[in-house]
């Protein structure tokens, strides 16, 4: 157990997971400090299930789906087959009282116009490939930018007609001690500049121990890239947020990206002494004002660490922590790294579910491979081929402490 100090409570790492470390009189005058969990007693009832309902039109007159998924213990979580989107998650509290850790619309009218990418999946390739194109088995790829930075195309989440703007086919599934939706679509050849006819599916999974986890899949006629991921903006405050800034993280990385202008990879460096050091617990800001290149060229924090020990396995990226609210999440993945964003294009034009989304107000915990791999051979390929079958995990494992 690591103290960390300089906070208004003791905090620990215990067991890989922050916890809040209570410390009584008796402790204090015998010399003791322990680390006291308490634990959450929930009365779990057997009413779940999945259920559909309408949640609307888009502006070309397709109706759109809204999931809810109920788990035994009365968490619950909203999808749409819009963009296979996450609307809402609700997890209790360390009082098990439930609240929305997800920020963003109850509208289907401002995910299609205010903001595309609030909590959907991103693809054909997450995040950025430079100059909006590629060459995969000595054929050159030019994709449909949706940036430029000083003149030069960048594709950004798969271009301005990503994953995202679809609605895509849908199933109930349901196992033992989990519910979820199975979404798929086809990505036909030539879609944004991408070669091949990939199916994509992605599976939705919420557990009776509050753990999301989202399972992704492809499989192409011909040789294409592929990176797929969610974007969703988690505040553990619950319904109302408020500035995410101050929530603890830490980060299982030694190492992390430092971007080139374009927002794409350039350097790969240390995270010793600079403001994404995260092996230890910190507020998210706890050195947003110091002097570094990457800072500067992202404008705060939004950052992509290179998670130690990656083999490709399933495995702990991140915990975040809540200390008002007592609610955590760790983000385990099978994926190379870990990207956030604070949410610093929020501002009171987002009508939220529950009220104006303020700046900071929420962050992306986006498992992936490297953006811009497709250029950069060294790092892991994004490359998918026919006869393969692409897959990768997420879990988000939500607690209460």
């Amino acid at each position: 157990m690591h103290i960390i100090e300089g906070l208004p409570t003791a905090f620990a790492v215990n067991g890989g997971r922050i916890t809040d470390t209570i410390i009584d009189d008796r402790m204090k005058t015998s010399g003791l400090i322990a680390a006291a969990v308490i634990p959450l007693l929930f009365s779990c009832s057997p009413k779940a299930g999945v259920t559909e309902s309408a949640f609307g039109k888009l502006s070309t007159g397709e109706p759109v789906k809204l999931f809810t998924i109920v788990n035994h213990c009365g968490a619950s979580m909203q999808l749409s087959d819009y963009g296979a989107r996450i609307v809402s998650i609700r997890v209790p509290d360390r009082d098990g009282k439930l609240g929305d850790i997800v920020v963003g619309f109850g509208d289907l009218e401002n995910f299609e116009h205010k903001d595309r990418f609030i909590g959907p999946v991103i693809g054909r390739y997450g995040n950025r490939i430079d100059h909006s194109s590629f060459n995969l088995d000595g054929v050159h790829y030019e994709l449909v930018a949706n940036e430029s930075f000083g003149g030069e195309p960048v594709q950004c989440h798969g271009g301005p007609r990503g994953f995202d703007r679809f609605v895509w086919e849908s199933e109930i599934v349901r196992e033992e001690d989990r519910a979820g939706v199975r979404f798929h679509r086809l990505s036909p050849d030539g879609e944004q500049g991408y070669p091949g006819n990939m199916d994509a599916w992605v599976t939705y999974w919420l557990t009776d121990d509050n753990t999301v986890k989202a399972e992704y899949e492809a499989v192409t006629d011909k040789p294409t890239v592929v990176n797929l991921s969610n974007h969703t903006y988690f505040n553990l405050k619950g319904d109302k947020g408020g500035y995410v800034m101050d929530h603890l993280l830490q980060v299982e990385a030694d190492t992390c990206v430092q971007n080139n202008t374009h927002f794409c990879p350039d350097k790969l460096l240390p995270v010793d002494g600079t403001p994404f050091d995260f092996r230890e617990p910190h507020r998210v800001d706890y050195r947003i004002d110091m002097e570094n290149e990457h800072l500067r060229i992202m404008h705060g924090m939004s950052a992509c660490w290179v998670l130690r020990g990656w083999d490709g396995t399933l495995r702990k990226a991140a915990d975040l922590y809540d200390r008002k609210s007592g609610r955590g999440v760790e983000t385990w993945t099978t994926e190379p790294t870990l990207l956030t964003f604070t949410g610093r294009s929020f501002n009171e034009s987002y009508q939220g579910k529950y009220g104006p989304i303020e700046k900071f107000g929420g962050m992306l915990l986006e498992t992936i491979h490297f953006p811009d791999s497709p250029n950069q051979p060294r790092f892991p390929s994004t490359v998918l081929r026919p006869g393969e079958r692409y897959y990768t995990t997420t879990e988000y494992r939500f607690y209460a402490k």
